[in-house]
C-alpha cells in the first residue's frame, strides 16, 4: 500500500512538513541520505565545553515574526537573545582605535543602505548585470567618507560573509530586495539539530517513518501514484517532496521521469548556491586579549596573494582576507567557554578547500597568533572543527544567495523553484524556494509548512 507523502530530506523543511501532515493523520515516510537529521542544520559536541552550530545558528528576526520562535515555544526549546559585547577590527597594527572603527561602521551601513535604495527608489533601476560592488565601491560611495579607502574596502568585505558571495557576483537591482525577517537574532540552547530532533520525534511519534542513509535515485510519475527509487529499494506514495538542497539539485539530482521541464531546469542552473565556511577552536582556557569584554573580531587582511602565487599556504588565505572571529568566552550566551569561531567568507573559503581538516585548523590557530600579536607560548585547541559545506555532496555549498549578475536573473527564480509538478504530486520546498526568506531557517521553516498545506488539500481533494 502506497504511503500518503514521502518527503525527500531530513532539514528543516522536510521535517516540518513531516510534522504538520502527520498531525493530520496522513502515512509519511521521510528519507534522507545522510546518517543524522537536520541537513544543513549541524551541531557539534565532540570534545566541545557547549554544543556548536556548524550550519545555521540564528533564529534572525526573532521578536519580528521567525516562525521558528514559536516552535521552539511549542517544543520547549529555550532560545537566547545574546548580551551586548565589545567588538573589535584589526588593522595591520592591532586593534583601530574606536573613532576609525566607528567609523568603518556606519560608513558600510550608508553604502549599503544607499545601494539599496538606488536599486529600489531609482526611475530607472540599473540592469542586472550590474554588480553591487560597482555601487559601494565608487569614488562618491559613502563607503570611503572621512576614512583610509584600503581600510574601508577591506572592511566592506566582510559584507560577504552574510552574503555568500563576493560583491562582483551580487546583482545591484536585486541586493536587498527580500522583506525578511530581521532585527534581533536568539540561539536556541543546545543548538539547532536538537530542536528538529524534538520535532521529527513528534512526527514519528503521530506515525511518520524516517529511513537514514537512503539514496534517492530517481523519482518516477505514474498514472495512481509517484515511484521513489532509493540505493535500498522502492516506495511508492500518492505524493512526493522533495526538500534537496540546491546544490544537489545542480550536481547530483535524482533522476527525474518525465524528466524535468527546461524552464525548471534553467532556473535550478542559474541560481548561485553560495559559500559560508566555519572553523572552530576550543581551548582549555582563554588566552587572548579582552577575552571576558569582546564577543567579536573582524580581522582585516595583513598580506596580499599575488596572482602569480602558484603555491599558496592556508596561513597566508586567512591573512589575506577579511576574516570574522567570533568568541564564545566573552558573556553574549549564558556559560561563556574558551572557544573560537571563524566565519569564512566565500573566496577563502573554495582556496581553503583543497586543504586538509587539520591544515586549516592549525594555520587557524597559527593565525589568530599573529594577528593578537601573542608574545606568550598559546596552547594548542584541545578540540577543533572546520566545515567543507562546498565538497558535502550533500548540499554542494551553503545556501542560496541574493540573485547574482546576469540577465533574465531575479528573485522570481525562487518562486520559480517552488512550483508543485506533476499535477500537484511533486512538491518541492527549502529555503531555496522562499524568496523573501531565502537562505535562511525561516525559508526552510515557511517552505515545509507551505507544502504541507498545499499537499494536504491536494490529497483531500
Amino acid at each position: 500500500m502506497p504511503y500518503d507523502v514521502v518527503i525527500i530530506g531530513a532539514g528543516w523543511s522536510g521535517v516540518i512538513a513531516a510534522y504538520n501532515l502527520s498531525k493530520k493523520g496522513y502515512s509519511i515516510l521521510v528519507l534522507e541520505a545522510r546518517n543524522r537529521v537536520g541537513g544543513r542544520a549541524m551541531t557539534y559536541v565532540e570534545g566541545m565545553p557547549a554544543p556548536i552550530d556548524l550550519g545555521c545558528s540564528w533564529i534572525h528576526g526573532y521578536k519580528q515574526g521567525n516562525p521558528a520562535k514559536e516552535l521552539a515555544k511549542e517544543f520547549g526549546v529555550t532560545a537566547k537573545l545574546p548580551n551586548k559585547t565589545d567588538n573589535l577590527i584589526y588593522g595591520l597594527d592591532g586593534p583601530l582605535p574606536t573613532e576609525i572603527a566607528s567609523r568603518l561602521q556606519s560608513n558600510l551601513g550608508a553604502a549599503r543602505a544607499a545601494a539599496y535604495d538606488h536599486a529600489q527608489l531609482n526611475p530607472e533601476p540599473p540592469s542586472s548585470s550590474v554588480p553591487l560592488s560597482e555601487h559601494l565601491f565608487s569614488p562618491s560611495s559613502s563607503l570611503f567618507e572621512d576614512c583610509n579607502q584600503s581600510l574601508a574596502a577591506s572592511y566592506a568585505r566582510s559584507f560577504e560573509i552574510p552574503l555568500g558571495a563576493p560583491l562582483e557576483s551580487i546583482s545591484l537591482r536585486w541586493a536587498g530586495w527580500e522583506n525578511n525577517f530581521a532585527g534581533s537574532d536568539a540561539a536556541p540552547e543546545n543548538g539547532f539539530q536538537p530542536f528538529i530532533e524534538k520535532i521529527l520525534d513528534a512526527a514519528t511519534k503521530n506515525g511518520a517513518k524516517l529511513q537514514l542513509d537512503e539514496c534517492v535515485k530517481g523519482i518516477r510519475n505514474m498514472k495512481d501514484e509517484v515511484v521513489i527509487l532509493t540505493s535500498k529499494g522502492e516506495y511508492q506514495a500518492r505524493s512526493v517532496l522533495c526538500t534537496i538542497p540546491l546544490g544537489v539539485l545542480q550536481q547530483d539530482p535524482p533522476i527525474f521521469s518525465p524528466a524535468l521541464s527546461a524552464r525548471r531546469q534553467e532556473t535550478i542552473s542559474r541560481t548561485h548556491v553560495g559559500v559560508l565556511e566555519k572553523i572552530v577552536l576550543s581551548y582549555k582556557e582563554t588566552w587572548w586579549p579582552s577575552a571576558s569584554l569582546v564577543g567579536s573580531f573582524t580581522f582585516l587582511p595583513s598580506k596580499s596573494l599575488s596572482p602569480s602565487e602558484s603555491k599558496i599556504d592556508p596561513l597566508t588565505i586567512l591573512l589575506s582576507h577579511t576574516i570574522i572571529v567570533a568568541s564564545f568566552a566573552a558573556p553574549s550566551l549564558p556559560n561563556p567557554h574558551p572557544t573560537l569561531l571563524f566565519y569564512i567568507s566565500t573566496t577563502p573559503a573554495r582556496l581553503l578547500a583543497k586543504f586538509s581538516d587539520d591544515d586549516v585548523t592549525h594555520a587557524a590557530h597559527e593565525f589568530i597568533i599573529e594577528r593578537f600579536k601573542v608574545t606568550t607560548i598559546a596552547s594548542p585547541p584541545i578540540a577543533s572543527v572546520r566545515t567543507n559545506w562546498l565538497k558535502d555532496p550533500y548540499s554542494w555549498g551553503a545556501t542560496t544567495t541574493s540573485s547574482i549578475i546576469g540577465e533574465g536573473r531575479s528573485p522570481l527564480d525562487f518562486l520559480e523553484l517552488g512550483k508543485p509538478l506533476w499535477g500537484g504530486k511533486l512538491g518541492f520546498a527549502g529555503e531555496h524556494t522562499e524568496p523573501n526568506h531565502r537562505g535562511s531557517v525561516a525559508g526552510a521553516v515557511i517552505s515545509g509548512q507551505r507544502e504541507a498545506d498545499r499537499i494536504g488539500t491536494l490529497l483531500k481533494d
